[in-house]
């Protein structure tokens, strides 16, 4: 294969864009890099409001990482999460291309460095679990026998 004369190369530049690297990637974690990220957080996991402690965990313990927000998302489920923000003095972006999906399983959110960190786990449920007191509330039942002993 030959290489591109630079006229050539301008001229692919011109007519397609400039060459994107990893665009998939790029899409899913609204317009970064999966190296980059710290935390990602699916559109229903931004509308519910139950996350938003986990959230502020997060850019409290990241203070110079930018949030980029899926401007797909109900201005009133993100006001929360901007007001949060702005509070923090962060630096972030609202994504509203096409692109970026709409369901709930896509990203909402993705809190970012802006070189590589390679974290692992990244997603809200891997990273903040719900503890093992709130998934087991239910009371454990007694048998007829326990309550005859007196135990």
């Amino acid at each position: 294969m030959s290489e591109k004369t630079p006229m050539e190369q301008h001229l692919q530049t011109a007519m397609y864009g400039t060459p994107k690297i990893n665009p998939d990637e790029q899409r899913k974690y609204l317009g970064t890099f999966r190296e980059r990220v710290s935390l990602a957080m699916t559109i229903a996991e931004v509308t519910n409001r139950d996350n938003i402690s986990d959230f502020v965990t997060e850019i409290t313990d990241h203070p110079n990482y930018q949030v980029i927000f899926n401007g797909h998302i109900d201005q009133a489920d993100l006001a929360p999460y901007l007001k949060l923000v702005g509070q923090h003095n962060l630096k972030f972006t609202i994504r509203e291309e096409a692109i970026y999906g709409i369901n709930d399983s896509d990203l909402g959110l993705v809190v970012a460095s802006d070189q590589a960190i390679n974290q692992s786990p990244i997603t809200l449920r891997d990273k903040y679990p719900v503890s093992s007191a709130e998934t087991t509330s239910s009371p454990t039942k007694t048998s007829w026998f326990d309550k005859l002993l007196g135990r």
